[in-house]
């Protein structure tokens, strides 16, 4: 039986679905909630069949000794919840850190790094504390003088202390493992590499022989400073754009509304009503239907983010800019994907259309690392891994 901790979130039901397919009938899912989110599921579709509450007041070794023959913890992402219930964990069970992105930038030696030059400016400028939080959290001392001070809860000691208990780092960039471990050289975690959701879960199988073929530009991915979306507005401010251009801007995913504000006025003033927010959440199909507009994909962040966003656009034919200082982007080039470093890369091919050998090549790359083959087989490493530290055979 293998144990997953994790959060009510949009993925769950492919992640849920494809551990089945592996390990059908022996997976247990804890899905965490905050006392004041009590009883109510808000995108698992079938939570009756394999899930079950947890708590932030109950004890996880409680879960883990009433669960008999647990062979393995798979948590999926490291949040502050998750951590506190970690830290806490006595019984000697290995633990699977699926990596999501948010729960290594979050990390006080991680994340003053993920914002460039005009974001940052707007942050300390609304947060006028925030460079002397961040120095606060980076140094254990201070830390532990600050939080022991004011009587709270010291968030990143947990963090620090359910990252001692992980035995594997899982996922598809070892670019993220690599940064994580120079940050965090104590920790004793091995990688483990696995990619979760298939090209059909990316893109969505009705769209799958499609290609773009639009003018139109896509900028960032959701309501978060980490898109740098103020930096590529300037950054696009003297670029001549064809009549009929279209901006979009995916601001649906996120609760900074002041952030939000400020990125919809910023587009608004340079590019008037070119310029469309997508404020609300969307179906799939109707997104990929923008998608197939777009030509050009702009993903100026610092981390490994949005990387739904950016396979199924470059599997549509997109051109993707990216910041060459993210994981995600040496990453794509490691294994041969045609992506643009935005800084060195846009002044020569601007926003021209991808060669048809490119988009060949892109397609070519993306089908090896992201088939439903190639995932199907990542999840049976990982349940076979976790089995055999047991001595047990793969169900």
């Amino acid at each position: 039986m293998i144990l997953h901790l994790m959060h009510d979130e949009k993925f769950c039901d492919n992640t849920i679905k494809n551990f089945e397919k592996v390990n059908p009938g022996n997976n247990k899912y804890l899905v965490f909630k905050a006392a004041k989110d009590k009883g109510v599921y808000r995108y698992i579709s079938h939570p009756e069949l394999t899930c079950e509450f947890f708590y932030e007041h109950e004890s996880l070794n409680d879960h883990v000794t009433a669960t008999p023959a647990i062979s393995g913890i798979i948590a999926h992402s490291i949040s502050s919840l998750f951590a506190s219930a970690i830290s806490d964990l006595i019984e000697n069970v290995k633990l699977y850190w699926i990596v999501w992105g948010y729960d290594i930038y979050t990390l006080p030696e991680i994340q003053p790094g993920l914002y460039a030059p005009k974001t940052l400016s707007y942050l300390t400028g609304e947060k006028r504390w925030l460079s002397l939080s961040w120095t606060l959290n980076k140094y254990k001392l201070l830390r532990f003088l600050f939080y022991t001070a004011r009587g709270k809860k010291n968030v990143w000691n947990l963090h620090e202390s359910a990252h001692q208990k992980v035995d594997y780092f899982v996922t598809y960039i070892r670019e993220d493992y690599e940064l994580y471990k120079a940050k965090y050289p104590e920790t004793k975690c091995k990688f483990l590499d696995a990619a979760f959701f298939n090209l059909d879960q990316y893109v969505g199988e009705a769209f799958i022989d499609k290609k773009t073929s639009g003018k139109n530009i896509l900028i960032g991915n959701s309501n978060s400073p980490e898109s740098n979306h103020l930096d590529v507005i300037q950054f696009l401010k003297d670029v001549p754009l064809d009549n009929e251009t279209k901006i979009y801007i995916p601001l649906s995913y996120g609760e900074n509304d002041g952030y939000k504000e400020a990125v919809t006025q910023s587009a608004e003033q340079l590019w008037g009503s070119r310029s469309i927010p997508l404020l609300g959440f969307m179906p799939q199909q109707e997104y990929v239907e923008i998608l197939l507009t777009c030509g050009v994909g702009i993903f100026y962040h610092h981390r490994q983010q949005a990387m739904g966003n950016i396979i199924a656009m470059l599997w549509l034919g997109a051109r993707v800019y990216m910041a060459g200082v993210n994981p995600a982007f040496q990453f794509l080039r490691r294994i041969g994907v045609h992506v643009f470093d935005l800084q060195h890369d846009f002044q020569r091919y601007g926003l021209s259309a991808l060669t048809e050998d490119q988009i060949t090549r892109n397609r070519a790359v993306l089908t090896a690392a992201f088939s439903e083959e190639k995932v199907e087989q990542d999840y049976e490493n990982l349940v076979r891994n976790i089995y055999e530290f047991n001595g047990l055979p793969c169900h």
